[in-house]
């Protein structure tokens, strides 16, 4: 570094004992005036560059890149591997479980909305729905953004199965908690499980939210809804008949915290007048039992 500075300093010398030579007394005097002012100024540009580099720390972190989602479609078997091909072969029923199909309120039979119909519901019809109440209901305080939005839902699929839907939304999502309702006690056993097997293989996305599974008949779950603080259901009711839809609907109307009803078949409109939901629009979702598979979809009344 010395014999370069050396080096430098000899060439500046050696140009200005020229320039003397070359130019009037009074042009020389303005050179060197306008040398000494860059000089000046590039050196000084130079030391403060050189002070912020070493002696000045960062004060602010880097934003870094936020950790993805989990994709459930690889999560899912994971997590299911406790059912046996004989369990599910049998509609998803232990033995001996065959008699509470046939009871009052009771259709089993197995309907699955599959991944991408999940998304599909979430993104394009809770999500814009819950967006849209909290717009007009004047929450200023409250960030509209997604994550906002979905940490305030508490979601519950009535027929919950083996608990997929109700996972599939804690692990894709910001929702911190769901519930499902589900009359077979092998699948409530089976979602059980498989909430304790989540949250051994992935904790950081399901140690901080909570699964809460109710066996019951949905006709008495009007309180356990209002317990929870549900604010938004989904269920595949296509096998419900009348008087268990009218059921549904006075569930759903006893709960006034419900702000969005998802349902794949219509809910009972003398009911539905008691409440502060109206028909939003139709929806269709892939499914094991239909690529469009049809849905209504119900929201807060706009005020």
């Amino acid at each position: 570094m010395s014999s370069q500075i050396a080096l430098f300093g000899g060439a500046a010398v050696g140009t200005l004992v020229l320039l003397n030579v070359l130019l009037k007394p009074k042009t020389f005097r303005l050179v060197m005036m306008g040398v000494t002012a860059g000089a000046f100024v590039g050196g000084t540009i130079t030391y403060i560059n050189y002070y912020r580099k070493h002696s000045i720390k960062a004060s602010f972190v880097p934003l870094g890149i936020s950790k993805p989602k989990l994709n459930f479609s690889k999560v899912q078997p994971e997590i299911y591997s406790h059912l046996s091909t004989d369990y599910e072969e049998r509609g998803e029923l232990d033995l001996g479980e065959e008699h509470i199909t046939v009871k009052p309120n009771v259709f089993a039979q197995i309907g699955v909305i599959d991944v991408p119909g999940v998304r599909l519901m979430w993104t394009k019809h809770i999500l814009p729905i819950l967006r849209d109440t909290y717009k007009t209901s004047n929450l200023e305080s409250m960030s509209l953004t997604d994550k906002a939005v979905e940490d305030d839902i508490v979601f519950c699929d009535i027929g919950s199965g083996v608990g997929n839907v109700c996972l599939q939304v804690l692990a894709e999502t910001n929702c911190k908690k769901t519930v499902g309702i589900e009359v077979i006690p092998s699948r409530l056993r089976a979602s059980v499980v498989a909430t304790e097997n989540a949250k051994k293989a992935y904790p950081e996305e399901f140690q901080q939210k909570e699964a809460v599974w109710i066996e019951d008949d949905l006709a008495n779950c009007s309180e356990k809804l209002k317990k929870e603080g549900v604010n938004v259901i989904f269920t595949h009711s296509w096998m419900f008949d009348d008087n268990l839809m009218k059921i549904l609907s006075e569930v759903i109307a006893d709960v006034p915290s419900i702000q969005c009803v998802i349902t794949s078949r219509k809910l009972d409109d003398q009911k539905l007048a008691k409440t502060n939901l109206q028909f939003y629009s139709k929806a269709h979702f892939t499914a094991d039992w239909n690529d469009q598979a049809p849905f209504f979809v119900y929201a807060v009344k706009n005020s």
